[in-house]
């Protein structure tokens, strides 16, 4: 299993699924009109979780919603994972103190 690489993507949409969504031409007009994507039954709406700090992390991480703590990096049904996900990259994030980042300044 991968480890989280802070990339944020997680955080930047909000997806739902409407089963049959193909067959409802209506519904996916309306969705792609106002910026969403469609991928299978899934719609991808562009939105920010108001939580996402600027370095890609959670500012009510210890009280974070259920959904965002259960998900544990493996695809698994219920779960979307946007392809821009670096989380089952090799690389890993260096994570470093507030005194190592001022001295390499």
């Amino acid at each position: 299993m991968g480890s989280c690489k802070r990339c944020g993507s997680c955080c930047k949409s909000l997806v739902f699924e409407i089963p049959h969504l193909s067959e409802k031409r209506i519904q996916l007009e309306y969705y792609k009109a106002h910026g969403c994507k469609i991928e299978k039954n899934q719609v991808i709406v562009p939105m920010r979780c108001p939580h996402l700090t600027e370095d890609n992390l959670c500012d009510i991480h210890e009280k974070k919603p259920f959904l965002c703590k259960s998900w544990n990096g493996e695809k698994r049904e219920g779960f979307w994972i946007p392809k821009e996900c670096r989380y089952n990259e090799d690389t890993e994030i260096v994570h470093k103190t507030n005194s190592e980042e001022e001295n390499e300044q």
